[in-house]
């Protein structure tokens, strides 16, 4: 676009089909912009979305652009490879059992949904699970062409209908529905055709934890009571992401910028891969703001990450960010903002990933915010003002949200899944397996705990963050979409108050960061996909250890737990002494003011 006057019109254009008006002067100004980038299409999307979140105005004027533009400079390094997607602009892709397959679908969703998208909710869901189901080798019944003397045969487990079991008594069935609970103790399994009475007895459960409104696969059989006695019960198994992503033909249900076929070449993702190779997204959940052993956790994993080439492209900051309910009616709002005030003053002191790193807050459980429902609304900019000012490159992020890093694809989700889950427990998962059992299980020497390897395995196999009845944890039944799970993400991140874990399932990367208040945290490379557990050095006996050695620093890699590369080694240790030499001189320019 070398022509100030073709750059003029595509531009015109562009915003008027965005629905966004632009002065003329500021249209001016931003055709010298966009003739200087690379890629003017991309900018622009970034440009429009800059402009929808920090403007609730239609219309672009000149001191718009220029905020908008001034908070693109500085916006450089692994961050541009980097966007974060709202629960709430998560594309809505329904399946169409009749011509079996998914759409887009472009309909106003509402926070306060009328009684029949309650209804709705579920039957998505099962459709959901359903589409993939029938395409998977278990339950795709054999083909004519298949059955030849030559070639082998194999089991056929085809998923029958609930009302098609009527009047089949005593013959071996698949079933799959919801699970559900009409009286105490008595259980129902239910499709989009029948309901039958539910029998447990005697079935052998499979990995996962089962719960009520969750979707299982049983094989039993009819009994002449009209019940179905399950022999086994076992979740969906899971789709791999490859057979996914080819049965979609190309739908986004991620949202962003889905990659063009251009960017997933061998030779576009062998270059993304050598540019940000030792790239981090570094993640931290119960901040706690109001204690002082998490503020000096945070100086000691910045302080680690700072001296480290290059920086981390991010640092999620996951909630709560205090110590105790933040929606009580007695709570201080004064002192909320106090608190993020002073994260701002501490993330300021290291220039190095003010410059490099963005900063994503993920608002938890118990933080300011409407209630308990899911998704949850960033938190609120008069609370987290402080920090916003202070830091141009922090941004407030929906629970759950996406992070796309290239074609990496990363959910987040905060909440205390765990405890959740196993008090609604209906039938006691078997022991985990061990990791000479099962390959996808993976520890890493890291003390993997099996109840969040169950929760993952539900989580993934669900193909839904929270798969627990709404009395428990409502959703906002327009937007349980954006709760989703497929296809398989390349990482997925269950934020709880429970010790810190990490499981692998199938391809899907998965990590527990733990607490910040019990120094532990975690990182994700997304080149690798390899999900980090890290932690604070030091404890208890840390100033004892002080006095018997001032003058022994520990290193860079040391101080957050994780290795560093031997060549870098040097580089890293010396810039750490500059910058604690740097901040002993401001501390003694400070005294001598005082003074």
């Amino acid at each position: 676009m070398a022509q100030p006057r073709v750059t003029k019109q595509w531009l015109q254009k562009q915003f008027q089909s965005s629905g966004i008006q632009i002065e003329p002067a500021a249209l001016t100004k931003l055709v010298g912009v966009v003739e200087e980038v690379d890629d003017p299409e991309q900018f622009l999307h970034e440009l429009l979305d800059e402009i929808e979140t920090n403007s609730d105005e239609r219309k672009v004027t000149t001191f718009l652009l220029e905020n908008v533009l001034s908070q693109f400079e500085g916006r450089g390094g692994a961050r541009d490879a980097m966007e974060v997607i709202s629960a709430f602009k998560a594309p809505l892709c329904l399946y169409d059992p009749i011509r079996k397959l998914f759409h887009h679908s472009t309909q106003p969703r509402k926070i306060f949904a009328d009684a029949l998208s309650k209804t709705q909710l579920y039957v998505d869901r099962f459709l959901l699970i359903q589409q993939r189901l029938r395409r998977h080798s278990l339950f795709r019944p054999v083909q004519w062409g298949q059955l030849g003397a030559n070639r082998p045969t194999r089991d056929v487990a085809e998923l029958t209908e609930l009302k098609a079991l009527l009047g089949v008594v005593g013959e071996r069935r698949y079933v799959t529905g919801f699970l559900t609970r009409q009286d105490e103790g008595r259980y129902f399994i239910e499709d989009l055709s029948a309901r039958l009475p539910l029998d447990l007895t005697q079935a052998e459960t499979a990995d996962g934890i089962f719960t009520e409104n969750c979707i299982v696969v049983a094989e039993g059989e009819l009994t002449p009571g009209g019940a179905f006695r399950a022999l086994a019960v076992g979740l969906p198994p899971a789709e791999p992401r490859v057979e996914s992503l080819a049965a979609l033909q190309g739908l986004d249900f991620f949202g962003g910028r889905n990659p063009s076929k251009a960017q997933q070449t061998p030779e576009e993702k062998g270059r993304w891969e050598a540019n940000y190779s030792e790239d981090r997204v570094v993640i931290l959940s119960d901040v706690h703001l109001d204690r002082p052993e998490v503020l000096d956790n945070l100086h000691t994993v910045f302080r680690g990450f700072s001296a480290m080439e290059p920086p981390p492209s991010a640092f999620v900051l996951m909630g709560n960010f205090q110590s105790y309910d933040a929606n009580a009616a007695s709570v201080n709002f004064g002192r909320i903002r106090d608190n993020f005030a002073t994260l701002g003053r501490i993330i300021r002191q290291y220039t190095s990933l003010l410059q490099h790193s963005k900063f994503l807050l993920v608002p938890g459980p118990g933080d300011v915010g409407p209630g308990d429902i899911l998704p949850r609304p960033p938190l609120p900019k008069a609370v987290a003002a402080p920090l916003l000012d202070a830091i141009p490159s922090a941004e407030l992020c929906s629970n759950p949200c996406r992070i796309r890093h290239g074609p990496a694809e990363l959910v987040l989700f905060r909440n205390n899944l765990q405890r959740k889950m196993r008090g609604l427990s209906i039938l006691p998962p078997p022991q985990a397996p061990s990791p000479d059992e099962d390959e996808d299980h993976d520890d890493g020497g890291d003390g993997s705990s099996p109840m969040f390897d169950h929760v993952c395995a539900t989580v993934l196999q669900e193909s839904h963050l929270c798969p627990v009845p709404l009395e428990y944890q409502p959703v906002a039944w327009e937007w349980d979409h954006s709760l989703w799970v497929y296809p398989l993400p390349h990482g997925l991140v269950l934020a709880d108050a429970e010790p810190a874990a990490r499981y692998t399932f199938d391809t899907c990367a998965c990590l527990n960061p733990g607490s910040l208040l019990q120094g532990t945290f975690g990182a994700w490379k997304p080149t690798e996909n390899e999900m980090e557990m890290c932690d604070v050095a030091g404890g208890e006996d840390e100033e004892e250890e002080d006095e018997e050695a001032e003058e022994e620093e520990p290193e860079a890699s040391e101080v957050i737990g994780i290795d560093v590369e031997d060549e870098r080694g040097e580089e890293v240790v010396e810039a750490a002494e500059e910058e604690e030499d740097a901040d002993e001189a401001i501390d003694d320019a400070e005294l001598v003011e005082m003074g």
